[in-house]
């Protein structure tokens, strides 16, 4: 009976919802400066940081800087290494002939 009824009245399609999501650039660097701050008076009063905890943006910044060139670094030996290959190909080949 359930295939029967299908044919008589198929599904609708499933409606496509998505909520809208605001992003304010400005509102999340000024949270960032206030826990940077926050973190720099617990610091002053002597107060200990739990494990983790990023004292100020420059450990960020130096270690997203290091991510970068070694992928950098990383792409320019991979085309080192295929661009190596390639000339002793055309080298082999044309020794051959």
């Amino acid at each position: 009976m359930g295939f029967l009824s299908s044919i008589y009245n198929p599904q609708k399609p499933r409606g496509f919802h998505m909520p809208t999501r605001y992003y304010d650039k400005e509102k999340e660097e000024r949270e960032h400066r206030r826990a940077v701050v926050l973190q720099q008076v617990k610091l002053e009063q002597g107060e200990e940081l739990p494990k983790g905890v990023f004292v100020s943006d420059l450990h960020r910044k130096f270690e997203k800087n290091k991510i970068s060139n070694r992928r950098s670094k990383d792409g320019s030996l991979k085309t080192l290494v295929i661009l190596g290959f390639l000339i002793f190909l055309g080298v082999y080949f044309i020794m051959r002939m």
